[in-house]
């Protein structure tokens, strides 16, 4: 693996960010609904205030933590979502877990959603997963291997995402270093997120499992 192959990557998750602006292009929402505390504590005026692809990854990281909780809702969420999205894979320093900004779109009801912005979403996650593998195995050939394709897997679950097509690709060949290091760690030391998804850990265990009684 190499920062040439994850510069390709990148420029790959770079056109999904593109099609997800071009398919959530929405008007500024009004306001931001929430509790009278969690608004005036989240920043809330700074995210309808600021051009979108502007929005910083601290500004939305209050917002995304308790959006559909405390404060927002699905069209606040949705206008949103492009640069949510474009933060957690370029920005990861400063924006939520994959498992955490995955896990929303199941509170966004986003099954319900046309089938042109759930194919964007999906196509966006494909990339985003092979992102995340690429950056574990080039901190595999430093002599540590990261959980980036596991956190982005345990979202996908948390999104009711079937997981089949990220496992097969986990099973290639080149990923066998990262799939031997989830072997060694499951069942105990996997990402807590997984709690709330059991039948999606479940269906990962199907290949962390071969071979061992």
């Amino acid at each position: 693996m190499s920062d040439r192959a994850l510069s390709q990557i990148d420029q790959h998750v770079s056109q999904r960010v593109e099609n997800l602006y071009r398919t959530f292009k929405l008007p500024v929402p009004p306001v931001i609904e929430g509790c009278p505390c969690c608004i005036s504590t989240r920043g809330a005026d700074v995210l309808l205030t600021t051009p979108l692809r502007q929005i910083t990854g601290q500004a939305l990281w209050r917002y995304v933590s308790g959006v559909f909780l405390t404060i927002g809702d699905k069209s606040d969420f949705r206008y949103l979502l492009p640069r949510i999205l474009e933060v957690s894979v370029f920005d990861q320093e400063n924006s939520n877990d994959p498992e955490i900004v995955l896990g929303k779109f199941a509170l966004a009801d986003w099954r319900s959603w046309a089938s042109n912005e759930q194919h964007a979403i999906e196509s966006f996650v494909d990339a985003w997963f092979e992102q995340a593998l690429e950056r574990d195995l080039i901190e595999a050939d430093q002599a540590y291997i990261g959980m980036n394709a596991e956190s982005v897997l345990c979202g996908a679950a948390r999104a009711a995402m079937p997981l089949g097509r990220w496992l097969l690709r986990l099973s290639a060949p080149d990923a066998a270093l990262l799939l031997f290091d989830m072997q060694q760690r499951f069942p105990d030391d996997m990402s807590p997120f997984w709690e709330y998804v059991p039948e999606g850990l479940q269906e990962l265990s199907t290949i962390l499992t071969q071979g061992h009684n």
